[in-house]
C-alpha cells in the first residue's frame, strides 16, 4: 500500500485551501517509529478513502484540502492505522484548530460551532488536535504524532 490518493476536491472545501496531512505513527510501548505500518484518511463528505504506508521514520503525508465543518461538526479529518499484516489497530479523528479554521474559512468560518459544542470531541479533543502551519495562500499543513 504504497500509492496515495489524493483527497482533493476544493469545490467542497473551504474555498480550495490546500492542506496536506501529516501524521507520524510511533509505538507507545517503545517510542520508536512504526515503519510498514498503513493509514487510511478520509473526510466524512467524501466517499473516496486515501492509504499510505509508514515510511522509515513512521511518517506518511496525504494531500487534501481543508475540510468542510458537517452539521453540528468542527472540521475534521478521519483516519485509522492497520498493522503491516493488516490488523486495525487504531481509529480516530485529527481534530484541526480554530485558528487554521479561521484561516481556512475566513469570515465563514463555522457558523458558532466549538469544539466543546461537537459531540464527537467533548471531554477529549486535546488528544485529537493537530498542529497547522502554513497560509491559505500556500496552503496549510496539519501535523500530529499518533502513539499506537
Amino acid at each position: 500500500m504504497t500509492a496515495t490518493l489524493s483527497l482533493d476536491r476544493p469545490a467542497e472545501r473551504a474555498h480550495g485551501v490546500p492542506l496536506t496531512v501529516r501524521l507520524r505513527l510511533l509505538s507507545t510501548g517503545s517510542g520508536r517509529p512504526m515503519p510498514g505500518y498503513a493509514v487510511s484518511l478520509w473526510h466524512c463528505e467524501q466517499p473516496e478513502v486515501a492509504w499510505q504506508t509508514a515510511d522509515p521514520t513512521g511518517w506518511v503525508s496525504f494531500p487534501s484540502s481543508f475540510p468542510d465543518a458537517g452539521a453540528g461538526r468542527w472540521p475534521h479529518v478521519h483516519f485509522e492505522v492497520f498493522s503491516a499484516a493488516g490488523d486495525r489497530l487504531h481509529t480516530a479523528q485529527l481534530a484541526l484548530p480554530g485558528d487554521a479554521c479561521a484561516t481556512a474559512f475566513g469570515r465563514r468560518h463555522v457558523s458558532g460551532h466549538t469544539l466543546a459544542t461537537d459531540s464527537c470531541f467533548t471531554g477529549g479533543w486535546a488528544l485529537e488536535i493537530a498542529s497547522v502551519t502554513g497560509d491559505a495562500a500556500r496552503g496549510l499543513v496539519a501535523t500530529r504524532t499518533v502513539g499506537v
